[in-house]
């Protein structure tokens, strides 16, 4: 005759039976995924990106997210989870996979069609900020164009920090202006900006007292070097500078002499890694000046990120 094994209580069942991993182990794996798909990540980054696309998958925020990490995961937000992560495995780029991107403590939302905004822009609104202030007109009107403004992350800013001053807007992609629009419309500021498409400064007809571009300056060579999200993700009309990086600034600053109001008048450029030197005698030698009097502003990286000219101030 056999014995009967004896039975198990449920507390013993319980403990035989293997918990579900933790919340904080599925991410510290998802990071090890992208760490691998992308070598020039650090361990924080990747960290973080799996912690973002979780937060978008629950509805959390990432707070909520590292707050949870002891706990199981949700079947279901998993499964989300596991489809936005394949699709940033896949090079999209995190913020249009989020659908948003903060810039200069504003949320704008950006999708494929439009640049996703970048911290050292926060540099050239800093500057466009300032330059405003100083204006001989601070303290009645000043006109201040956005040249290439994309999802409208300079204008937007800038409207949103400088109560007088009155901002266009310009692309020449009606499909990044929709996207600006839709940015415009989410900060109440419809009445404070208009965004016109077009080459330029050519859909401009009132003189201009403070011109900031946010234009294409990758080098080509370079931009064929880019990370796959950049070159399959973002639009190329809005990376893709030429050979020298410096064809749409060229372009523009050629255009400054017919458009910036003849007593006070400042012209803001960011650039490359290298380029503002260029720039800057690029301005002086078509605007008037000297090329050492062109001020630089650099990024908290510490590169010259911005170029600016002024005159009459």
């Amino acid at each position: 005759m056999t014995a009967r094994r004896p039975r198990r209580s449920p507390a013993a069942r319980a403990a035989a039976t293997p918990a579900p991993p933790r919340l904080a182990a599925r991410l510290h794996d998802t990071a090890q995924r992208l760490l691998a798909a992308r070598a020039s990540w650090g361990r924080d980054e990747a960290r973080l990106e799996a912690e973002l696309l979780y937060a978008e998958a629950a509805g959390w925020d990432r707070a909520k997210v590292i707050a949870e990490g002891a706990a199981p995961p949700d079947a279901s937000t998993l499964a989300r989870f596991e489809a936005l992560l394949a699709r940033r495995l896949a090079h999209e780029p995190l913020a249009y996979i989020l659908g948003r991107r903060e810039f200069y403590g504003l949320t704008f939302e950006v999708g494929p069609g439009v640049l996703i905004p970048r911290p050292e822009t926060e540099t050239l609104v800093e500057a466009t900020l300032a330059a405003i202030a100083a204006h001989r007109r601070a303290r009645r009107r000043v006109r201040v164009a956005d040249v290439g403004t994309g999802s409208g992350a300079v204008a937007l800013a800038v409207a949103r920090h400088a109560p007088s001053a009155e901002v266009t807007g310009i692309d020449a992609s009606t499909e990044a202006l929709a996207w600006a629009g839709r940015n415009r419309a989410a900060l109440g500021l419809v009445a404070r900006v208009v965004l016109l498409a077009g080459d330029l400064l050519e859909p401009v007809t009132e003189p201009l007292d403070v011109v900031a571009a946010n234009l294409p300056y990758i080098p080509t060579e370079e931009y064929e070097a880019l990370p796959a999200e950049i070159r399959k993700g973002e639009p190329r009309l809005a990376v893709d500078g030429g050979e020298d990086g410096l064809d749409a600034i060229r372009a523009l600053v050629a255009q400054l002499p017919a458009h910036l109001a003849p007593d006070a008048a400042a012209a803001l450029f960011e650039v490359g890694a290298g380029q503002a030197g260029a720039v800057a005698e690029l301005l002086a030698s078509t605007l008037g000046g000297e090329a050492s009097a062109v001020r630089t502003h650099r990024d908290l990286s510490g590169t010259r990120r911005v170029v600016e000219w002024r005159r009459g101030y």
